[in-house]
C-alpha cells in the first residue's frame, strides 16, 4: 500500500496513542499527525493534505457537524473515518450523507480498526455489519430518517424538557404527571432513539439540528 499520511483527531491522548499503534502495524512509513481539537484539525489541515482523518466527534468546544463540512469543503477528496463513543446506526446514517467514508464506534476491536483503515484507504466505505443491516432494514421499511419522529407528543415533551436542563421535578410539575411516567416515558424514548444516555441524546439533537426550544 504506498504512504499516506494520517490525522488523528482526539481530545484523549490515550485514545491517539492507541490509534497510532494500529496505524503503524498496517502502515508502518505512514506520517501521522495529532490534534486535541476542532481548531488544531483545521490547522494542520491548511498545512498538510492527508489521505485520512480519524476524527473524534465528541471533542469539547468542536462543532462536529460544522467541522466535517469544513473539512470536506477545504479538501473535497478527504476520506474521513468517525471514531465515536456516540451509537453507531443513527449517527453512521447522517455522517455519511454528510460525505464521511467510515464510522465506527469505540467498543470496536483493533482488527475492525485495521479493516476500516485499509478499506477507506481504498477508496471503500466502512460500517459494521449491524449498521448495515439497521440502514438496508430502514430503506426496505420507508421510514423517515429523522429519528425524532418516531416519538410521541408525550416523549417529545420529555425529550424537550431533559435537552434544556429540567430535573424529574420541574418536568413533573409543568406536565402534570408522575415522577414513575416521566422514567418510563425516558426509558421509551431512549429506546425508540438507540441511545443510552443524556450526552447521546443531545448529541444527537444537535445532529439532526432539533432545536428543543421548538419541540
Amino acid at each position: 500500500m504506498k504512504s499516506n499520511r494520517i490525522l488523528i483527531a482526539d481530545d484523549h491522548s490515550i485514545v491517539r496513542s492507541g490509534l497510532k499503534l494500529v496505524v503503524r502495524e498496517i502502515l508502518p512509513w505512514t506520517d501521522i499527525d495529532e490534534a486535541p481539537n476542532g481548531n488544531e484539525v483545521i490547522s494542520l489541515l491548511k498545512k498538510n493534505r492527508y489521505s485520512l482523518i480519524i476524527l473524534d466527534i465528541n471533542m469539547p468546544d468542536t462543532d462536529s457537524v460544522s467541522l466535517v463540512c469544513n473539512l470536506l469543503a477545504y479538501q473535497e477528496d478527504i476520506r474521513i473515518l468517525i471514531f465515536s463513543v456516540n451509537p453507531e446506526p443513527l449517527f453512521a446514517n447522517r455522517y455519511l450523507k454528510m460525505g464521511v467514508k467510515g464510522y465506527l464506534t469505540k467498543d470496536c476491536d483493533a482488527a475492525e480498526i485495521s479493516r476500516a483503515i485499509q478499506a477507506i484507504l481504498e477508496g471503500k466505505t466502512w460500517l459494521s455489519r449491524t449498521a448495515k443491516e439497521y440502514l438496508r432494514d430502514e430503506t426496505a421499511s420507508g421510514k423517515k430518517e429523522n429519528p425524532f419522529e418516531k416519538l410521541s407528543d408525550r416523549e417529545m415533551q420529555i425529550a424537550k424538557y431533559m435537552l434544556l436542563g429540567y430535573s424529574y421535578a420541574e418536568i413533573q410539575k409543568i406536565l402534570n404527571i408522575h415522577s414513575s411516567t416521566i422514567g418510563t416515558l425516558k426509558t421509551r424514548l431512549f429506546g425508540k432513539l438507540n441511545v443510552k444516555s443524556m450526552f447521546d441524546l443531545g448529541a444527537l439533537a444537535r445532529l439532526y439540528n432539533m432545536d428543543p426550544s421548538t419541540f
